[in-house]
């Protein structure tokens, strides 16, 4: 009796390793440059009398360089005196000088506005749109699945990040923090909104918790296709409601395979997620709520650059953040849509 010889078949990646090791071994040396350059985009107050202050761009940099280095802020200003070295500032700031940069009001705002600006590089890559909410919190004896999930486990340590993100290469396109204690439904007309302005929504998913008539009417006015999952009680579809609404829960009853194919990229939202977490750490070590809020935002634009320089190693995608500030439209939420904004909180005792 013959044997038969069985060879091993090949395995095919989708991954080019070749592409990945070289985005990997210079992501460190890109992310510095790719962070000064962002940092060049941020303009200085006048200065009028007084002590100097630290240039804001100089404590955005060394906020960014912390984040990335998963330091403390204390063992972190090594590095800032080598960047101080090598021109990428022109001050090394004291530890406690960039809790302040973080606990100013303003500062959330001109995180916000540089996370849409470092994200613009890819939006003609992507066309398919996830949103989804996810929690960062401030005890590391804690999870945020032990807060979503068991009882008597308080929300009120945990800040929330709602992020947009395009599912091709998992780049945060539009970003609110809130308390754990905020709906995900009641931020994404905003989000959407504002979105919208920079970024060409073709297909938008998300999981049932954002199934609203309020955020297809919003999908459907700017041409986006949403892929969205009914909840039980909705049986039929019914007069008066958003004409979209009615033609997805026919796909959603009728085509449910087709209709999850488009569905179930929603996945690498949560993919995102994992790479912040993992990245960067799930647990902020700022104290208070304002500090907090802008350390997670400037956590999601560490994420961002090294989405791009993964892009510029397997896309060869060319980043001119300069570029990207002159077609970047600022943000304005109607007052309609802003129905409960989390900049009105109060500061959280923790």
């Amino acid at each position: 009796m013959e044997r038969q010889l069985i060879l091993p078949v090949e395995k095919k990646y989708s991954q080019e390793w070749s592409k990945y090791n070289l985005a990997k071994t210079n992501e460190k040396r890109l992310f510095i440059e790719m962070l000064h350059d962002l940092s060049k985009l941020i303009t200085e107050p006048e200065y009028k009398f007084g002590r100097p202050p630290v240039p804001i761009k100089d404590l955005f940099f060394c906020a960014g360089l912390k984040l990335y280095s998963n330091y403390s802020g204390r063992k972190a200003v090594s590095d800032y005196k080598l960047s101080l070295k090598s021109g990428y500032i022109r001050h090394a700031p004291h530890f406690n000088t960039l809790k302040d940069f973080f606990n100013c009001d303003a500062t959330y705002d001109l995180l916000q506005r540089l996370l849409v600006i470092s994200a613009l590089p890819l939006k003609e890559i992507e066309n398919h749109y996830s949103l989804d909410a996810s929690g960062f919190g401030s005890y590391s004896t804690e999870r945020w699945n032990k807060a979503k999930w068991k009882k008597k486990v308080p929300y009120k340590n945990y800040m929330k990040g709602h992020i947009l993100i395009g599912t091709k290469t998992n780049i945060i396109c539009e970003c609110e923090i809130t308390p754990g204690n905020f709906a995900d439904v009641r931020q994404a007309p905003k989000i959407i909104t504002n979105a919208s302005k920079n970024f060409k929504i073709g297909e938008f998913s998300a999981d049932r918790a954002y199934s609203s008539k309020l955020v297809f009417r919003i999908l459907q006015s700017i041409g986006s296709i949403p892929y969205v999952p009914f909840k039980s009680n909705v049986t039929k579809p019914t007069e008066g409601s958003p004409e979209i609404w009615n033609e997805m829960f026919l796909q959603f009853k009728n085509n449910k395979e087709e209709w999850e194919k488009h569905y179930h990229k929603r996945s690498n939202v949560e993919c995102t997620f994992a790479m912040v977490k993992r990245r960067f750490g799930e647990i902020l070590l700022s104290k208070n709520y304002k500090a907090q809020r802008s350390e997670l935002m400037m956590k999601l634009i560490c994420h961002n650059i090294c989405c791009l320089i993964q892009e510029i190693y397997e896309r060869g995608i060319k980043v001119e953040f300069d570029q990207s500030a002159l077609i970047h439209i600022e943000r304005e939420v109607p007052k309609e849509l802003d129905t409960r904004p989390a900049s009105k909180v109060e500061n959280c005792d923790y």
